[in-house]
């Protein structure tokens, strides 16, 4: 019927394998997403407080 369902499963060590890897991207990611900002921040040139001109 469909040629993917009598595809062999990977072995157990693979798949950790792959999952530790996909994990660790995802890791790697989610900091460079929180980071970001405070480096941006860090190489802005605005001052800490906030001046509103009227």
């Amino acid at each position: 019927m469909f040629p993917g369902m009598f595809i062999r499963k990977p072995d157990k060590a693979a798949a950790m394998k792959q999952l530790k890897s996909h994990v660790a991207m995802f890791g790697v990611w989610v900091t460079v997403i929180r980071v970001t900002p405070y480096i941006l921040h860090y190489f802005s040139d605005q001052k800490e407080e906030l001046m509103l001109e009227l």
